[in-house]
């Protein structure tokens, strides 16, 4: 049921191509083999609202130039017309395209003079002037005739109707002081607020700024101003430094973000359940089975500090039931694979098997998943990530129970009302948050973050960008890597155990992956601040982030507080050194493989120190004479020196071996009875993920039991076809991100057997995805049929022909 304090959703229903989709080692698929294909649902039509249309596709859009310094992250395309300056890309960074001066961004150019054209020539509801802070606005049109600004806070409250528009006429100039802020409340969305301005905009720096800016002259954005929006002008340029831009914001857990487990009565536990972060029951205080549980974090039972998360936990709900859906769901998400979005349930959900979060290489993209009844999923199903997804921006808001199988992985933060299950074994990456009831445990492992996924980086002990200097007797563990340049000295006296690549393809590969993982990392949210000298700090699990120059002039410890699975990200927007003769100090379970710091300044690493970790860089790194590091220093806009150093590669996070398939639903035929005919169809594409960082084979088999068609009122037996007729022909096989070569993948055309036989084969190594689109055929016999039968195969008693096809990955 939903709770009365919450906003009723709008869903609109969108038609979906349903899949099969499985992710275990072994796995099993109904497949419908003949029939028509069922036709997708007519999505509904969007709210009034301003059409973007392809200019909806771009983060930024100028006329003649965009100029970014920093880290810049974008959610969309950038794109310049009839110019063709784009610059600081990299180090900016963009989950879309660069469209400089090209025939995409000219069309987005027409079609932001349209949207700038609507929303001018809109009825205004009321007159704005001077400056809107303090001010709360309900949905409307508001013309300001002279310049604008917001120096504080401006709220936009859309009164509990996801579907309201905002839309600000500004005749003159539009301006931001620094840190302000623009906020929605009660469901107002980002998509549907529109500032129309004339002037020249002025976002101040690390202001949070909310909309699509559709302008007449240049913008200029704030070094660290967050953007949910656009900023697109279609007679200026934009100027922007260390900005992020998303289409969807998170949602905002607050201090309940801090939690791994949240419960309204008790938290009951059997088995060794361990967490990362705090644990907390409000307004109750049961707690039973800690130990042998272990907390990383706190434990708060009913505290004021859990009463408040409790409070923010109902905020954070309210805030996911009124996000405006994109896409209305039903039944079972085993097979599916989904994008970034909210996706609306009216109904109970269930994952029978696995179900896919496609990130689409923004590690920015947001999942919301509303769900109006019950959520379970099944003994050894997954809800797996990929292509940049973040466990910590999946939110599923359930207002019914929530029950999670036994020896499943679970993967997102729930903010529920009632009470949580989580089955035995049962792995956890995210939040178990509820309003209400019991969570319930059996030696389960919560995970708060996710380690960073360094692809074929991660065989590096040193890469750059420019070149690799050594002097002195180095030793390295592992590979040495430069690319675009060869540059690579010191080789010897310098030894190393793996090879080195001065420019070759594998390089460049590499710092295709290390691009990946910079993005990630500096893409996770912050937990806590830190600034200056850590020296004698002792730092637990989290993701630490400094605006500033960060150091180390004597001991930084990191406790992993009994947790192996901790992880420790430090995000340094500048200069990051370490002094001579100090040192980083692993404790109490935490791993070097979980460590990151990833710093877009110059590194220095002073002589004789001890460090500890994964650099991910964005500058050149300096290692003194005679730094021990257990760790790597890459970096992917740069060079890379040391002098009689030594590393030690930290001991790789093994991941799981899956693979992710799909049936088809084969084309209709019309039986002649004379003549053998074929039924097709095409399946939905398939991955298969190697994630164990062993390179080891590995080998897709596949069986099947024999077609059989039941028997009706014309064909009054049971017909069973040779199962070597249906045939499958797994096609050109695809490359992940983060993935080797498919060069020696061997993937023929199988006819199939009741018994087990290799489909797709590895020799090794082969880690990472692997993406291919497999075609079905069905070969019917002239005597399929005794009778003379003619005519379309539809939903008679007849049909369908159906065959359960085996798979297993091993």
């Amino acid at each position: 049921m939903t709770s009365p304090q919450t906003p009723r959703r709008r869903a609109r229903r969108f038609g979906g191509r349903r899949t099969h989709l499985i992710s275990l080692p072994t796995f099993t698929i109904l497949l419908l083999l003949c029939g028509l294909l069922t036709p997708q649902d007519a999505a509904q039509a969007l709210p009034a609202t301003v059409d973007l249309k392809t200019a909806g596709s771009y983060s930024v859009l100028a006329t003649n130039a965009i100029a970014s310094t920093g880290n810049s992250t974008l959610s969309g395309n950038a794109g310049t017309s009839p110019g063709t300056a784009i610059t600081g890309f990299p180090p900016g960074i963009l989950t879309g395209s660069i469209h400089a001066g090209d025939g995409h961004a000219m069309i987005a150019q027409a079609d932001l003079v349209a949207a700038y054209t609507d929303a001018a020539d809109r009825a205004s509801t009321a007159s704005l002037a001077g400056d809107l802070a303090g001010r709360t606005l309900t949905p409307g049109v508001y013309r300001s005739s002279a310049a604008l600004a917001v120096s504080t806070t401006l709220t936009l409250d859309a009164q509990n109707d996801p579907t309201a528009v905002f839309i600000f006429q500004i005749d003159a100039a539009f301006n931001t002081a620094a840190a302000s802020s623009i906020v929605l409340v009660n469901g107002a969305q980002a998509s549907n607020v529109f500032w129309q301005v004339v002037g020249a905009v002025s976002l101040g720096a690390a202001s949070s700024f909310t909309g699509n800016i559709l302008g007449l002259a240049a913008i200029s954005i704030g070094a660290d101003t967050s953007f949910i929006g656009r900023a697109l002008t279609s007679n200026g340029a934009i100027a922007m430094a260390s900005n992020i831009f998303m289409t969807e914001p998170p949602v905002n857990l607050r201090t309940a973000g801090t939690y791994s487990v949240l419960a309204g009565t008790s938290v009951v536990n059997s088995g060794g359940t361990t967490m990362s972060g705090s644990l907390g029951v409000s307004p109750g205080t049961g707690l039973t089975g800690f130990p042998p549980g272990l907390v990383t974090g706190s434990t708060h039972l009913g505290t004021a500090q859990s009463g408040t998360a409790q409070s923010d936990l109902q905020t954070a709900i309210d805030d996911a039931a009124a996000r405006t859906p994109t896409t209305t769901l039903t039944g079972d998400l085993g097979g599916h694979t989904y994008n970034a979005g909210v996706y609306a349930a009216p109904g109970a959900l269930n994952v029978g098997s696995s179900v896919t979060l496609d990130g689409q290489g923004t590690p920015n993209a947001v999942f919301i998943f509303q769900l109006d009844d019950t959520l379970t999923t099944s003994a050894g199903s997954t809800v797996r990530l990929i292509n940049g997804a973040q466990p910590s921006r999946v939110f599923w808001q359930v207002d019914g129970a929530v029950l999670l199988g036994a020896s499943s992985s679970f993967s997102g933060s729930i903010v529920g009302r009632a009470a949580i299950t989580v089955g035995t074994n049962a792995s956890f990456t995210g939040r178990a948050l509820t309003r209400s009831g019991t969570v319930t445990l059996g030696g389960n492992t919560f995970t708060t973050e996710p380690t960073v996924n360094l692809g074929s980086a991660s065989t590096y002990a040193i890469l750059a960008t420019t070149s690799v200097a050594n002097t002195g007797n180095s030793s390295f563990d592992g590979d040495i890597g430069v690319s675009p340049g060869t540059a690579v000295t010191g080789f010897p006296p310098g030894v190393l155990t793996g090879t080195i690549h001065g420019g070759d393809a594998a390089a460049a590969t590499a710092q295709v992956d290390l691009a990946a993982a910079y993005k990630d990392a500096a893409a996770r949210p912050a937990t806590a601040a830190i600034s200056g000298d850590l020296a004698g700090r002792t730092l637990t699990s989290g993701v630490y982030k400094s605006a500033a120059a960060l150091a180390i002039s004597t001991t930084l410890t990191l406790d992993g507080q009994g947790n192996p699975n901790a992880i420790f990200i430090m995000q340094v927007d500048a200069a990051f050194n370490t002094a001579a003769g100090s040192s980083i100090i692993l404790i109490n379970g935490a791993q070097a493989s979980r460590v990151y710091w990833q710093i877009a300044g110059a590194v220095s690493l002073g002589a004789a120190s001890g460090f500890t970790g994964t650099i991910l860089g964005m500058a050149a790194i300096s290692i003194g004479a005679g730094v021990s590091y257990v760790g790597r220093a890459l970096t992917s806009n740069g060079a890379v020196s040391m002098s009689t150093a030594s590393s030690t590669s930290p001991a790789p996070a093994a991941g799981d071996l899956t693979a992710t398939t799909a049936g088809a639903m084969l084309s209709g035929v019309t039986l002649l009875g004379t003549q053998p005919q074929f039924a097709s169809g095409t399946s939905s594409q398939w991955s298969i993920v190697d994630a164990r960082g062993t390179g080891a084979a590995w080998t897709l088999s596949v069986s099947a039991t024999a077609p059989t068609s039941e028997a009706g009122t014309i064909e009054t037996q049971a017909r069973v076809l040779p199962v070597a007729n249906l045939s499958i022909t797994p096609g050109a096989i695809t490359t992940g991100p983060n993935t080797d070569s498919a060069i020696g993948i061997t993937a023929p055309q199988l006819a199939l057997s009741t018994t087990s036989q290799t489909l797709i084969a590895t020799s090794g190594p082969h880690r990472g995805t692997y993406l291919l689109t497999p075609t079905y055929s069905l070969m019917i016999p002239a005597n399929a049929y005794r009778s003379n039968y003619s005519g379309a195969i539809d939903n008679s008693a007849m049909n369908p022909y159906v065959t359960v096809l085996t798979f297993t990955i091993s």
